[in-house]
């Protein structure tokens, strides 16, 4: 068995940064408001290429999304560095050291992409508990979820079959992308304000307190 983590909304609740930074980067340049709707449907869960292209109505060649995706992601790093608020999800830490003492092994799938991967290990300390390079991130050769290959390729970089694994997700799109790559089970993280437990879910929880890791040997 093994346990595969989307990254943001799911190990790191940063909703209100991710959402402040889209607000800051992307409203000057399209002329208006991005609404709720379009976090949950354009954003969360989302590659970059997805999200830009929808805003600016165009397809994006690679570097240009590179450094789009760079322009934004620096402002979301700079709201990260200056919150309290950034830390881990609530029980996680422990959550991921009884994992540990299972055998149970772990990986990352996200649709961040390199520079945030490197902010998040560096700040995060994740190296106690993953091997950066076996880390799946968005480096422009997977499509975006709900697309399954991130999680596909995180469970053959553990040497897992995907029908041993446990995806955990916070978006519909991730959800998504769980069910698709056939998983064993996914569980819903209750992060993203409004968002209820959606249908089909193995396990929908607020945070990780109180989560045993025996259950997922």
């Amino acid at each position: 068995m093994a346990i595969l983590f989307d990254f943001n909304g799911t190990m790191l609740f940063d909703e209100s940064f991710q959402e402040a930074s889209w607000r800051q980067f992307i409203e000057g340049k399209i002329g208006r408001a991005v609404t709720a709707a379009e976090f949950q449907r354009v954003i969360h869960g989302r590659n970059a290429e997805y999200s830009l292209s929808y805003f600016l109505q165009r397809p994006l060649s690679r570097p240009e999304i590179e450094a789009l995706e760079e322009e934004k992601e620096a402002i979301y790093r700079d709201l990260c560095l200056h919150s309290p608020a950034f830390a881990l999800a609530p029980g996680l830490e422990t959550f991921l050291d009884g994992l540990q003492r299972a055998g149970v092994p772990a990986n990352i799938a996200t649709a961040s992409g390199w520079n945030n991967v490197r902010f998040f290990f560096d700040h995060l300390g994740l190296g106690r508990w993953f091997p950066l390079e076996k880390v799946v991130y968005n480096d422009g050769t997977y499509p975006g979820k709900p697309a399954p290959d991130m999680y596909l390729k995180a469970a053959e970089k553990l040497g897992v079959p995907i029908g041993d694994c446990y995806v955990f997700e916070d978006s519909a799109s991730g959800i998504e992308a769980g069910r698709r790559a056939k998983a064993k089970g996914v569980v819903q993280l209750l992060s993203m304000e409004g968002v209820p437990a959606l249908p089909g879910v193995t396990l929908a929880i607020r945070d990780y307190r109180g989560l045993d890791p025996e259950e997922f040997r």
